[in-house]
């Protein structure tokens, strides 16, 4: 039995179709029904059942998952070990990272690392939804907030605080807020990961949650671009919105109320006797490009106008 065929029967379980598991690979329709049906005659067992449907794991196939599953883990574990003994970083990185913080600091630098290592190969998945790392098979990720007690490697990236802003033209509309009780009069935008705001006050904190948002939006960079685009106050990390404060197309409010629950941005990993050079060289990297602290830790309104995030720091 190849270990191919074991990964392609788990991703036929993870995606519960077997033409979408076929695609992957080249397959065609007919292809991947025969390559399924091979391995259920070498198993002499029934591993799916089949409609024009859907298609479901029968009990056989529940126990072959489990231990075609652990199987790919020791497999990829052992490559991970072997290159993890060398010195040059190779084989493939899977990163999973949030949105914004993908498209704004991970890909420009992408092409400059892949100059330095060439035969290291990048899948990068950007969602704003959690994943499982280790059940996702991925070698890092991206995370913004508090950690969860976990048994994750955390290396910081960076701070994580985040500012109520809008844009100069909806507050020449509308006027900038003074007061918390001001937001009742102001349009929000919502965000379905974030929909409640919570800021420090002098008696503590204190949670705002918008009633009626103008607009909504299930991504930090819908709330983003909505902000930009004039339609109302939402709340971003400094990460997503340091130049354009310190380019003036955003403008951070009520600053005598900060928000609170923030936390960092961190860079983790499944821990390992051995932690490979293709994630160490990585993050290393990364840490290079945003500086210590981080260019978006510093005052917006100290950098010059018109300078990149990245100018501003190599001038400071």
């Amino acid at each position: 039995m190849r270990l191919d065929d074991l990964k392609f029967f788990k991703r036929v379980a993870e995606l519960g179709s077997l033409s979408a598991a076929g695609r992957e690979i080249g397959l065609s329709p007919s292809a991947a029904s025969s390559r399924l049906s091979t391995l259920e005659k070498n198993l002499g067992a029934q591993l799916v059942s089949r409609t024009t449907r859907r298609t479901r794991l029968t009990e056989a196939g529940e126990v072959f998952l489990r231990h075609a599953s652990s199987a790919v883990r020791e497999m990829d574990q052992a490559r991970t070990l072997i290159d993890a003994a060398g010195d040059t970083p190779r084989g493939t990185l899977r990163l999973s990272s949030n949105v914004f913080f993908g498209r704004k600091h991970i890909l420009p630098h992408l092409a400059e690392y892949r100059q330095l290592y060439p035969d290291l190969h990048l899948q990068v998945d950007m969602t704003d939804r959690m994943v499982d790392l280790l059940e996702g098979g991925y070698d890092l990720g991206i995370r913004g907030g508090p950690m969860p007690d976990s048994s994750l490697i955390a290396r910081k990236l960076g701070g994580n605080r985040r500012v109520l802003c809008a844009s100069p033209d909806y507050l020449a509309r509308k006027g900038a807020p003074k007061t918390l009780d001001d937001l009742r009069h102001h349009d929000c935008i919502g965000f379905e990961s974030m929909p409640v705001w919570y800021f420090s006050g002098p008696d503590g904190e204190i949670a705002y949650q918008a009633e009626d948002p103008v607009i909504s939006g299930d991504n930090g960079d819908f709330a983003y671009d909505a902000a930009i685009f004039g339609l109302g106050l939402t709340v971003k990390s400094l990460a997503h919105v340091w130049e354009d404060l310190r380019d003036g197309r955003l403008v951070e409010l009520l600053e005598d109320f900060p928000i609170t629950r923030t936390g960092n941005i961190f860079a983790v990993y499944p821990p390992a006797k051995f932690i490979p050079p293709k994630i160490t060289t990585f993050v290393d990297f990364l840490i290079s490009k945003y500086g210590r602290p981080a260019y978006w830790e510093t005052d917006y309104r100290q950098a010059a106008t018109g300078a990149s995030g990245q100018g501003a720091l190599k001038s400071a």
